[in-house]
């Protein structure tokens, strides 16, 4: 038998893929809907533990209350008053009547397809696709674009792979991410040391929308109770009870361009590091039980920001790609 596995499973009605590694017992659990991981176990003091704080219930699921572990996209988080520009054409989103901008995509609550499953000596890996994002699918947003997930289980961590490929004749606005939460026990996240090392905080007004042109950023030792880089000792700083929904940007890489933030539980002797290449890194610290730690490929607002459009511009017949990931290990 191999050491990794693939086995469908179920979440109430939703179809899902397991992704397992029989010798350490580590597995991933992603649904169909929206190629959503909605949980991940690591070998921990002779059990597992689940890291991933996902939907309770299938009923929360299929609302995507909380959008958790959401991979977003066409854009990620939010864009002002569901309206961009773009190519001089003005578009208009959906509005919730609830909230005065359009958050997190559409592609969350669409069925992907499963078109390819691999298990090797090294790990179980499984690609979800959809075709969903097509002119007259979803208002305000006429463009052909394919979106691929691929998750990778490996005896290293877990990796994930969006990868947007526009098929349609004219250029398309694209940018994407993911939104898990993570959890390490039940005993919240006051006490978690968070590290993000980067040089700049995102400015934003008091909607969440970034503030105009250069002023959006500060540098990271402007930023005070926000600046998460490591101590000389390598360590994060504890939480406590401060709020957080905002965004770092300038993330420091290693040679192979890979970015780590990481939050450590001193008690469970846990930490837990997301891996990105290239974007930012969102932070929220929400209801406080678990904490939300996203790799974005662009900044919040992006489709509406002229210093972006270069960025976020998918010319027609190309592809992008943005990979990240969690691994989990015993805390020094």
């Amino acid at each position: 038998m191999s050491r990794f596995t693939i086995t469908r499973g179920n979440f109430g009605t939703f179809a899902t893929l397991i992704l397992c590694d029989t010798t350490t017992g580590a597995r991933a659990e992603i649904a169909l809907r929206g190629a959503t991981l909605n949980s991940y176990a690591v070998p921990h003091a002779g059990g597992l533990l689940n890291v991933v704080s996902g939907y309770e219930t299938p009923e929360d699921f299929a609302v995507l209350k909380g959008s958790r572990s959401r991979i977003m996209a066409p854009w990620s988080n939010r864009i002002q008053h569901s309206r961009y520009t773009f190519h001089g054409q003005t578009l208009e989103l959906p509005k919730n009547p609830a909230k005065p901008h359009i958050l997190h995509g559409f592609v969350g609550n669409v069925d992907f397809d499963v078109i390819e499953q691999r298990t090797t000596a090294d790990g179980a890996a499984a690609t979800f696709s959809t075709m969903a994002l097509r002119p007259g699918a979803f208002q305000g947003y006429p463009f052909s674009v394919d979106v691929q997930v691929t998750y990778a289980l490996t005896a290293q961590g877990l990796m994930v792979e969006i990868a947007a490929q526009n098929v349609g004749d004219e250029d398309a606005p694209f940018g994407c991410g993911w939104h898990p939460y993570f959890r390490i026990g039940d005993n919240g996240i006051d006490h978690l040391r968070l590290s993000v090392p980067c040089r700049q905080k995102v400015v934003t007004d008091p909607e969440l929308i970034p503030v105009p042109d250069d002023s959006a950023f500060i540098a990271i030792e402007e930023a005070g109770e926000f600046d998460f880089r490591p101590d000389a000792q390598g360590n994060g700083r504890m939480l406590g009870g401060l709020f957080i929904d905002g965004a770092f940007a300038h993330l420091d890489a290693d040679e192979k361009g890979i970015s780590r933030s990481w939050i450590q539980d001193d008690q469970a002797g846990v930490k837990l590091t997301v891996l990105q290449k290239g974007g930012l890194m969102h932070v929220f610290t929400g209801d406080r039980r678990s904490l939300a730690m996203e790799p974005v490929q662009f900044m919040t607002n992006a489709f509406n920001r002229p210093e972006c459009r270069e960025a976020i511009t998918l010319r027609a017949g190309h592809e992008c790609r943005f990979i990240f990931g969690v691994e989990v290990q015993a805390a020094n």
